[in-house]
């Protein structure tokens, strides 16, 4: 019996295997002709998988994803120590002495995602919280500059300089707050919506000494020292306007040396049917395209563009319903003839929010989406 001959009995096993477990045949086959007849091509319907997730689910909270109280997902990052200044890293001055801030990076590693993805992001509110102790008992403005820097664009923040609170002395020797940087005094959401691989930042730190009558500088008391750190949160109230994510992988279909007992050439169709539940105000869409890298073309490409429609919202951008789809996502001989052409697999996801010009939404955590898939066969067994 030879190599080709155990692939076909293989494939046949398997298909009564399967049968007999989950599927029904929509042919019908005379077994006692199935030696005049050397070939089956039966149509299969199998039950795949069902499921009923929530965001919450799929991302559980961390250092950088929480929840606030109202369940909005929001990210944050956080850097430590972008200032640390005492009274020596000042210039020696009467009135005003200044001090640099250290131009510096903040890499937020997401170069590789970067790398993957086109279309438009925008982030309606998010803010960056210059956390501070303060122990200079004169005024101290803050001169802050901040670039975002993204896969083709820069931007800058666009901030005036602030100043801190300070202590009360001699009862407080030092003051902790913070600064909140948004919308209302900055760039902030055009900075963020670039979106960023980095934050390059500088900038310089001015005292405005008190002076008293016989010319003496009030440093008596307290350390003399500024400490501040950076927390950027993004909440996930966003537009999106075909966000693509595209990924190339290898081909893992292709049958490489032709012992695989489940050549793709042994299909002749392969229909995915799924019917979903989505409570989230976001709609995808998957393209899947086999590509030979050696002469740089896509040799064939499987849609399914209406993979999820996104949720209905309201006033706010909260989802107030779901949205029922049903998809096929085909598999046909033409697909699998060109399987073993093709080195790689180039997968692309769109995304986009509701609303036919995509509109403002927000993402919580309870949000839930519920799906079955089912599977549709139809190989070819042959057994010649």
């Amino acid at each position: 019996m030879n190599m080709i001959m155990v692939k076909r009995l293989f494939l046949y096993t398997s298909v009564i295997a399967v049968l007999s477990l989950a599927g029904c045949v929509n042919e019908t086959y005379d077994m006692r002709m199935l030696s005049k007849q050397a070939h089956l091509s039966p149509t299969l319907a199998l039950s795949a998988v069902n499921g009923d997730v929530s965001f919450s689910d799929m991302v559980k909270t961390s250092d950088t994803v929480i929840f606030d109280q109202n369940k909005l997902v929001i990210l944050v990052f956080k850097k430590d120590s972008v200032v640390d200044l005492k009274l020596s890293d000042f210039a020696k001055a009467t009135i005003q002495k200044t001090a640099t801030i250290d131009p510096s990076t903040y890499d937020l590693n997401l170069g590789d995602v970067l790398d993957h993805i086109s279309g438009a992001i925008r982030f309606y509110n998010p803010s960056i919280k210059f956390n501070y102790t303060n122990s200079f008992a004169d005024p101290v403005k803050i001169n802050l500059n901040v670039t975002a820097k993204g896969k083709s664009s820069s931007i800058i923040l666009a901030l005036a300089p602030f100043t801190l609170a300070k202590p009360n002395l001699p009862t407080q020797q030092e003051i902790t707050s913070s600064f909140v940087i948004d919308k209302s005094n900055s760039n902030l959401p055009d900075l963020i919506s670039i979106p960023p691989s980095s934050i390059d930042y500088s900038g310089t730190a001015t005292i405005t000494s008190t002076v008293k009558d016989n010319g003496a500088e009030n440093y008596a008391l307290g350390s003399n020292r500024l400490l501040g750190s950076l927390e950027i949160d993004i909440p996930m109230d966003l537009s999106l306007n075909n966000l693509q994510f595209k990924d190339t992988v290898n081909n893992f279909i292709k049958s490489d040396n032709g012992d695989n007992p489940l050549d793709p050439a042994d299909f002749q169709l392969l229909r995915i049917k799924v019917a979903a539940k989505n409570g989230f105000p976001l709609g995808a869409a998957l393209k899947m395209s086999l590509y030979d890298s050696v002469s740089k073309t896509i040799k064939s490409t499987v849609e399914a563009t209406g993979l999820l429609n996104p949720a209905p919202v309201d006033a706010n951008g909260k989802a107030n319903g779901v949205t029922e789809t049903s998809t096929t996502i085909e598999f046909n001989n033409v697909f699998f003839s060109n399987v073993n052409k093709a080195d790689k697999i180039i997968f692309t996801i769109t995304l986009n929010t509701t609303g036919t010009v995509p509109q403002e939404v927000k993402i919580y955590s309870d949000y839930r989406i519920s799906f079955n898939a089912a599977l549709v066969v139809k190989p070819e067994i042959n057994f010649n």
